[in-house]
C-alpha cells in the first residue's frame, strides 16, 4: 500500500506514508498514544474557546459542517485520513470523537506542525505544502479520505491544485472540503476551480457528489461545501485483453530474424532521402521495434507516443501500417522539424525524458509508447522509466529496442533489477524481454523489451469494489 513501517511504543511496526523530500515530525523518537476520550473533550473544548476568542466563527461553521457531511457518509473507522492546511487541529478533534483514528496532517506552516504535533492531535505531521502535482510529495492512492476545512483559499491551496488532492486520493475515496466567501478573490477563484473540476469530471477521473452553501447560526450564507469522490479514470478497451503466451515466442522469433536485403531495402525506399548515410542500410532498432508493435493487431485509432523520435525513422514504420495517431518527442528540435517535413506525427513535442513530469503531457494520455535507440549513454537512462509508465494509460503497452552491451555503463549496470523491482512493486508487467537479437547497429546486438502497465488502483477502505482489507499494524 505504498507505506514505510516505523516503530511505535508497543514496539511494534507503524505505518507512514511514503513521501520524498517533506518533513515527516513524529512527537518523539517513538509515536505517542492518541488521546483518551477525557484528553479529546478537554482539546475540543479549549479549541472552540480559543476560535470563538478569536472572532474566527466562520471556521468553527466551515469545520463543524464538513465533520456533519463526514459523518453522513458512515466511513469505516479504519479509513486513513489527511487532514490538509491542519490549522488549530480542532477538525481532527472533531472526527476522532466519531471514533476516527488514523489521521494525519499536512501543514506549509512549520510552527503550525510544531504546535499540532505539542497537542497531540494527529497520527503523522507532514511538513509541505500543495503548490502543484507531485509537490506534496506522497504517493499515488495513499488515503482514504481527504479533508479541509478553510483550505481551499488563495492564502493556502489555490482551486487549481485539486488535482494533487486527487492524486494521493484512493478510487472511492472521498475528499470534503469548503471555500470560504470571504476571499476578495473569491469570484475568480471559484470561477477557475468549477472549470477546472469540470474538465476533471469530463476526464472521468472524479465525480461532484454534492457541492452547496453552508451558513452561519443566523442562515447567512458563509461559503461553498464540496464533496467529490475520486474515480479511477477512463480505461481502454483493450485493458482486459491478456498478453498471450504465444506472443512471446512469435516476438522472440520475429526479433531473432535477420531481414534479408530485398526486404530492407523495400522499408528503407519508403523513407526519406535526409537519413544519415550511415544508418541507412545499417540500423534495425526501428524495424524490429514497430514489427513487434503491430504483431499486438491493436485498433489503428490508438494513441501513441514515439520518444526520441529524431527524424521519424520508426514513425514512419508505424504509419505504412495504417496507424494515424502518434505524437513525437524529441530533445533535438531540428531532429523533430526534419520529421515535421514528412508529417509523420500529429503532435511535436521538444523535451528530455527524465525525472517525473520532464515530458509536457498529462497523466495517462497515451495507449502505447514506442522507443528505438532512445536509452543511450548521454540520451535516455533507465530509471526515465516511471515517467514513461507516468503517460500510459493503465494496460497500456511500453515497447523499445536499444543497443546491446551497456551493462558496464553506472547507469544501466542495474537496468534489468531496476525493470524487475518495478514489476515487483506493482507498476507494470514485463510479458516479454529481455530479447537479445543480432545486428541493431551493424554487427552489434541489440534487446528488446516489452512492459504493460498496471491497474494499481488501491481502492478507498469500504469502496463497493471490495478491494482486499489490509489489517493495519498497531
Amino acid at each position: 500500500n505504498g507505506r514505510d513501517c516505523r516503530t511505535s511504543d508497543s514496539g511494534k511496526s507503524q505505518d507512514l506514508p511514503s513521501t520524498s523530500n517533506f518533513t515527516l515530525y513524529r512527537t518523539a523518537e517513538k509515536m505517542s498514544a492518541p488521546l483518551s476520550a477525557v484528553e479529546l473533550a478537554d482539546q475540543l473544548r479549549t479549541l472552540k474557546i480559543g476560535i470563538m476568542q478569536g472572532n474566527k466563527e466562520n471556521v468553527m461553521n466551515s469545520t463543524e459542517k464538513v465533520c456533519t457531511e463526514f459523518q453522513k457518509l458512515s466511513l469505516p473507522r479504519e479509513s486513513e485520513i489527511l487532514d490538509v492546511g491542519g490549522g488549530s487541529g480542532i477538525l481532527s478533534v472533531l472526527l476522532q470523537t466519531q471514533g476516527f483514528t488514523n489521521i494525519d496532517v499536512m501543514d506549509e506552516d512549520v510552527l503550525t506542525i510544531q504546535k499540532l504535533k505539542v497537542l497531540r492531535l494527529y497520527r503523522n505531521y507532514i511538513n509541505r505544502g500543495v503548490t502543484g502535482l507531485n509537490s506534496s510529495g506522497l504517493r499515488d492512492e495513499t488515503y482514504d479520505v481527504i479533508v479541509t476545512s478553510c483550505g481551499i483559499s488563495s492564502h493556502c491551496i489555490s482551486p487549481t491544485q485539486i488535482t494533487e488532492l486527487l492524486r494521493i486520493l484512493k478510487p472511492d475515496g472521498h475528499l470534503f472540503f469548503t471555500m470560504n466567501y470571504d476571499s476578495s478573490d473569491l469570484s475568480s477563484n471559484s470561477s477557475l476551480f468549477d472549470v477546472n473540476l469540470t474538465s476533471i469530471e469530463k476526464e472521468e477521473k472524479c465525480q461532484v457528489m454534492k457541492k452547496e452553501p453552508y451558513t452561519d447560526s443566523g442562515s447567512i450564507p458563509l461559503g461553498d461545501f464540496y464533496l467529490i469522490r475520486r474515480l479511477p479514470g477512463h480505461l481502454p478497451e483493450y485493458l482486459d485483453n491478456p498478453v498471450p503466451k504465444e506472443l512471446e515466442e512469435t516476438l522472440t522469433k520475429l526479433l531473432m530474424y535477420e531481414p534479408n536485403p530485398e526486404e530492407m531495402k523495400k522499408f528503407y525506399d519508403s523513407c526519406s532521402e535526409n537519413y544519415e548515410d550511415i544508418v541507412l542500410g545499417k540500423y534495425t532498432g526501428h524495424t524490429k521495434c514497430a514489427d513487434a508493435f503491430i504483431k499486438l493487431n491493436l485498433d489503428h485509432h490508438v494513441e501513441i507516443l514515439d520518444v526520441a523520435a529524431g527524424t521519424g525513422l520508426l514513425g514512419a514504420a508505424i504509419i505504412e501500417k495504417g496507424y494515424v495517431n502518434i505524437d513525437a518527442v524529441d530533445s533535438s528540435m531540428r531532429m523533430l522539424n526534419q520529421a515535421k517535413q514528412q508529417a509523420i506525427y500529429k503532435s511535436y513535442i521538444k523535451a528530455t525524458v527524465g525525472k517525473l513530469n520532464s515530458v509536457p503531457v498529462k497523466d495517462e494520455t497515451y495507449d502505447v509508447v514506442l522507443m528505438s535507440n532512445g536509452f543511450a549513454p548521454g540520451q535516455i537512462c533507465p530509471s526515465s522509466i516511471p515517467e514513461l509508465l507516468r503517460v500510459l494509460r493503465p494496460g497500456g503497452y511500453l515497447m523499445w529496442t536499444m543497443k546491446d552491451g551497456y551493462h558496464t555503463i553506472q547507469e544501466f549496470a542495474m537496468m534489468d533489477s531496476f525493470i524487475d523491482d518495478l514489476v515487483r512493486q506493482g507498476c507494470a508487467k514485463l510479458p516479454v524481454g529481455p530479447v537479445v537479437f543480432p545486428n541493431y547497429l551493424l554487427d552489434h546486438q541489440g534487446r528488446f523489451y516489452m512492459m504493460r502497465k498496471n491497474v494499481t488502483n488501491h481502492w478507498a477502505t469500504g469502496s463497493p469494489r471490495q478491494s482486499p482489507k489490509l489489517k493495519r499494524k498497531v
